[in-house]
């Protein structure tokens, strides 16, 4: 009898089981969550230290080791973001979905209440839309903990360069294959020719590199050298190969796989065939993106100010790359050059001989240099905010 009474509840636990399972998968998507951005904050506080250390250390191998210390952790943690990311790839989007429509949100309050001061929104209108504001952000509270993954083929939106333009997603989509690496896999190795450049959709990857050259011949930058080695974390979005593809160059570090990794991969040939197609804006973007991107990794506190965002850049002229070869010249105009700075090559003050290696940022007693490796590119960041761009041309002719 004791049996049947069991099997009497077999209808009960059937039911009862889902719920549980339901119950677990939300408890963990919401540790997911909290993990996720408990360990981006502590990112952005090992950053920020480090240029508190900066402005406050006397002695620089104090410095030095606080430095190390700091990049250690960082890495670690990058580490566990991408860890993060790979087994809960819809809790991510979901979250970061919904920090980006909060800063969207905070972003026109901001201006809401600028505007408010000034008397351009009378009291009433200002009370209401703050009241609709408000309620957008009390409404994220319900927003779902996940979002499925957009497909392979959608992640081609999310290449800076390629600006969501539809005639430049369809002709890399053509071409573009999808390539899948296995735990430990190497996806290219330090010294070896570029076969094309990988847009990761899933997964992690490990890169370890010596120090980069930026282009600067070994005899200019002798008492530069250094042994240690870098360690970078690669995770979905990112992209492996694009300046050794731009250059036709040996790759500067190699890159493992963390985890099982898809990659979306278009290869040398197609990419400088997408060059002659879209000539010369397509190419220009890239090098404008990796420039911005150098940039700010290396001069974060000196342009703190300056809202260097890839698209506003391209659509507003707010900066742009200039081109110089051996020997050839650029004068520099302080007045509508806030900041000049060398990202890749090297170069020389034509009038006092001395030289500057990249990543630099050119002093203001800096008027004219002049190439000294065989390309450099230089970052020109605008001193005020010209008149919006209607053609590409009007960005590309400050090549």
């Amino acid at each position: 009898l004791g049996y049947f009474r069991i099997i009497r509840f077999i209808p009960f636990i059937k039911i009862i089981i889902p719920l549980l399972i339901n119950i677990v998968d939300v408890q963990i998507k919401k540790r997911l969550r909290l993990m996720y951005s408990i360990t981006k904050g502590y990112v952005k506080s090992q950053e920020d230290t480090k240029f508190l250390i900066k402005q406050i250390s006397s002695r620089e191998s104090i410095y030095q080791k606080l430095y190390e210390i700091l990049e250690t952790n960082k890495r670690d943690a990058v580490k566990e973001l991408g860890l993060i990311e790979h087994e809960g790839r819809d809790v991510v989007i979901a979250l970061k979905t919904r920090q980006a429509i909060r800063s969207v949100i905070a972003k026109a309050l901001k201006n809401l209440t600028f505007l408010w001061s000034r008397g351009i929104i009378d009291k009433h209108e200002g009370i209401e839309m703050n009241k609709v504001f408000l309620a957008k952000i009390k409404a994220l509270n319900n927003f779902p903990m996940a979002i499925p993954p957009p497909t392979p083929d959608k992640y081609l939106h999310n290449i800076v360069w390629l600006e969501n333009k539809d005639v430049l997603i369809e002709f890399f989509k053509e071409r573009a294959k999808l390539a899948y690496f296995d735990y430990g896999d190497v996806i290219c190795r330090e010294g070896e020719m570029p076969q094309g450049i990988y847009l990761i959709i899933s997964g992690m990857a490990i890169l370890h590199s010596s120090p980069p050259t930026f282009g600067i011949d070994s005899s200019l930058k002798s008492d530069r050298v250094s042994q240690t080695m870098f360690t970078e974390y690669c995770t979905s979005g990112d992209i492996i190969g694009e300046l050794s593809c731009l250059l036709k160059r040996e790759i500067e570090y190699t890159a493992i796989c963390e985890t099982i990794l898809q990659a979306c991969f278009i290869s040398l040939e197609d990419l400088y065939e997408g060059f002659d197609v879209f000539w010369p804006s397509l190419e220009y973007k890239i090098w404008l993106k990796l420039a911005l991107g150098i940039a700010c990794q290396y001069f974060e506190s000196s342009l703190t100010d300056e809202d260097l965002n890839f698209q506003k850049c391209v659509a507003f002229n707010l900066a742009y790359v200039e081109t110089l070869s051996s020997y050839n010249e650029m004068t520099i105009d302080n007045v509508t050059m806030k900041f000049v700075i060398i990202v890749y090559g090297s170069v020389i003050d034509t009038q006092t001989e001395v030289p500057y290696l990249a990543p630099c940022i050119l002093p203001k007693t800096c008027e004219q240099v002049q190439g000294t490796s065989d390309l450099s590119k230089l970052l020109v960041v605008q001193a005020s905010k010209p008149a919006k761009n209607t053609d590409d041309s009007k960005v590309m002719g400050k090549r």
